[in-house]
């Protein structure tokens, strides 16, 4: 739904404009308000329709008298104003009609009843075919505030009600707006957000309305994802292009209209090849969904690079200030405890947009495969095989994408921290029991996992909190993963099961008895013996990262003795000097990671030796 917009009273019309707050109102006189709007809107001169219209919005920002209006008929008398010859009045009718629609459904459901969708249809046939914003007009921004506010309706409505829907469809107002108002240069960043939210709405489980954003529009989805600009109102717009085009090729996998007319293998390894017309729908039916796949990849990448956060960082590193600016600045990035939180950084119309349009579950979709028998017909036969191939890259960048929406949005519209809990364990099972041989989704989907925990571990204001999803967690319970560590060739993979085990037993440091406190204690001493073998410089400095992590918190002191942690790092300290000094051809983020630990770790052992000799 969209947010109420406030309505600023004109000025020029604030004097005759009645005061209507609840504290002056009595019950009994509601009716005499009601009349006096009603007779307003009926008068004749634009002067009094408009002071009508301002009253019945003062009237409805409370919640308890929006029926009354309804059920006096004042939203029948309202909604025909959409069409009036005054731009004001247009302006002050649509922006009321849109807030009471982002009130609730069931608002939308008795606007319908009211028939609002005639009015709002005919406002878009008759301003909006050949309306271009008029920079040297005086009612320039009034007119592009009435298309928004118009805009914000329709979505309202058919969000809420299949009959909006099916009278859009019916009606050219589509064929009006697509593809001439996603021209950016012609109508600016507002309107075409504006116009790409409603078309999201649109065109879930809209096979109609699907078919003609393809034919008409494709292209002009796929220009506004690939504007080169971080500002926030071009990466909204970038994230609007996408969502629709996740939507527009229907979003999950799992449900291919293809391979009941793929050709099966005879079981000696040859196909019979369809001919004639079943060849020719066969082709097509390719063709179609390898189109399908390459849109979403691209936008899923979209979403993943904008929620990566790496152009927002750039544009909040300023330039140095004095103590009193960094503490204001601190105060308004932090979450109250001075932690600056990854969602934090995502502007606001971007977070608001990926958490109203569901986008994460629409990524989500992509990353679930066909079933494993549908995967292997794919694979078989010849003209299927970039199928197959395309299926499995879309589950990895599906996947890289969660992995950065994880970071990106909060935790409670991920389903707090029992969705979280859900996503770790479903993509384990993908990464642990399907057994997948492909690295690069291994490498996606550990990296998924490893997200999930660290969002569990700071779910309370950046604070690792008690934590009961895991207290029951034994020995045999991380078998699986530390054999995979052994294993795994791939240092990504390597790195993030060694970090994802580090923050389980970290988990476990609230709820300390004699099983939790064994299963920590493994862990170390795995890490720290995996620790001697690791080649990789980065690698290692993640694994020793990982332990002073989880020995970081006091209460783990007597167990930091125990398996002689200072020592050991003390050990470890310059064999990691000597691999940096012989691997320094790394990657920016892999040299920010082994400097700092090279950095921290001798301080850290001073403190935890310091810790240990008290006990």
């Amino acid at each position: 739904m969209g947010k109420v917009k406030k309505r600023k009273v004109n000025k020029s019309h604030s004097n005759i404009v009645q005061d209507i707050s609840d504290e002056e109102l009595p019950v009994d006189s509601k009716e005499n308000v009601i009349q006096t709007i009603l007779d307003q809107l009926q008068g004749s001169n634009v002067e009094e329709k408009y002071c009508g219209l301002q009253t019945f919005a003062l009237f409805i920002e409370s919640p308890e008298n929006i029926a009354q209006a309804i059920e006096n008929g004042l939203v029948k008398v309202v909604a025909p104003l959409l069409l009036d010859t005054a731009g004001s009045v247009r302006n002050a009718a649509a922006g009321s009609l849109r807030n009471m629609s982002a009130v609730q459904l069931e608002i939308c459901d008795a606007l319908m009843e009211q028939d609002v969708m005639t009015p709002l249809i005919c406002y878009f046939h008759e301003n909006a075919e050949n309306w271009i914003p008029d920079t040297n007009s005086k009612s320039k921004n009034e007119d592009v505030d009435t298309f928004i506010q118009c805009i914000n309706l329709l979505m309202n409505l058919c969000e809420s009600s299949e009959l909006a829907v099916k009278y859009l469809g019916q009606s050219k107002v589509l064929s009006i707006l697509l593809p001439r108002y996603l021209n950016l240069p012609t109508f600016g960043c507002d309107i075409v957000s504006a116009v790409l939210q409603c078309l999201f709405v649109v065109v879930e489980d809209n096979p109609d309305v699907m078919e003609k954003v393809k034919l008409t529009c494709e292209k002009q989805l796929q220009e506004l994802m690939a504007i080169e600009n971080s500002d926030p109102s071009f990466l909204l717009i970038k994230t609007l292009a996408a969502g629709v085009i996740i939507n527009t090729c229907g979003g999950n996998m799992g449900m291919l209209p293809l391979s009941s007319n793929v050709p099966l293998n005879d079981g000696n390894g040859k196909f019979e090849a369809p001919r004639g017309k079943e060849a020719q729908i066969l082709e097509n039916q390719l063709k179609t969904v390898s189109q399908m796949l390459d849109a979403q990849q691209s936008s899923i990448e979209i979403i993943a690079n904008i929620c990566s956060c790496e152009d927002l960082n750039d544009q909040m590193d300023l330039p140095e200030s004095s103590d009193s600016d960094e503490q204001e600045d601190e105060d308004d990035n932090s979450n109250g405890d001075g932690v600056v939180l990854a969602e934090d950084k995502l502007p606001p119309e971007i977070l608001e947009a990926l958490i109203s349009l569901n986008i994460f579950e629409k990524v989500w979709g992509c990353t679930q495969l066909p079933a494993q028998n549908v995967m292997l017909i794919l694979k078989e036969y010849e003209g299927s095989k970039l199928i197959h191939k395309k299926l499995l890259t879309l589950q990895t960048r599906a996947l890289l994408c969660i992995n950065n929406m994880i970071s990106s949005l909060p935790l409670e519209n991920l389903g707090d921290v029992n969705g979280i809990y859900k996503i770790w364990v479903d993509i384990g099972k993908l990464v642990f029991k399907d057994k997948t041989e492909n690295l690069y989704i291994l490498e996606s989907a550990t990296a998924v996992m490893r997200a999930a925990l660290d969002k569990i571990k700071f779910r309370e204001n950046g604070k690792a909190g008690d934590c009961d999803l895991f207290r029951d967690l034994s020995l045999p319970d991380i078998e699986m993963m530390i054999t995979g560590i052994k294993v795994c060739d791939v240092p990504e993979i390597r790195s993030n099961l060694i970090r994802m085990i580090g923050i389980l037993a970290l988990l476990l440091v609230n709820k300390l008895n004699e099983t939790s406190s064994s299963v920590i204690v493994a862990i170390t001493e795995f890490i720290l013996e995996q620790a001697h073998k690791e080649n990789e410089v980065w690698v290692l400095a993640e694994a020793i990262d990982t332990l002073v992590d989880l020995y970081s918190e006091d209460e783990t002191d007597a167990l930091a003795a125990k398996v002689k942690l200072p020592e050991k790092l003390a050990i470890l300290s310059p064999i990691l000097k000597n691999k940096a000094r012989l691997q320094r051809k790394l990657p920016r983020e892999y040299k920010v990671l082994v400097s700092t630990v090279i950095s921290n770790l001798p301080r850290f052992i001073k403190y935890k030796k310091g810790r240990i000799s008290k006990l």
